[in-house]
């Protein structure tokens, strides 16, 4: 049985909205990745800071605010866990059968969804 244009209709939004999610998911996976390293980055100059202030003697501080909050938030472990936890990828998208009876009756173009 062919489908409606009702049934069509969601067929083809449901695709786009599906490919944007896709695309954001795998932008944030780039970016947690990225934020990752600068902390990683960011550990790693506060020991040769540390270190360095132990041979001199010195007091320079060892993160800048932005990194020790981050630090302190546990954010790096928090973002790679959620990024390992969901390496499975998005559950599979198995398309709604709409019912018939609902008409072939469509709903108006909307810019966002079209």
């Amino acid at each position: 049985m062919p489908l409606t244009g009702y049934q069509l209709q969601y067929k083809r939004r449901m695709k786009k909205a599906l490919a944007l999610r896709a695309k954001a998911d795998r932008r944030a996976r780039h970016l947690v990745a990225r934020l990752i390293t600068a902390l990683t980055q960011g550990e790693t100059a506060a020991d040769h800071i540390g270190r360095i202030n132990t041979l001199y003697g010195t007091g320079m501080s060892l993160r800048t605010d932005l990194v020790d909050g981050y630090r302190l938030a546990g954010t790096a472990a928090a973002l790679d866990q959620i990024a390992t936890a969901s390496l499975g990828g998005a559950p599979d998208a198995v398309f709604v059968n709409l019912p018939v009876d609902a008409g072939d009756a469509m709903f108006p173009p909307n810019a966002d969804l079209d």
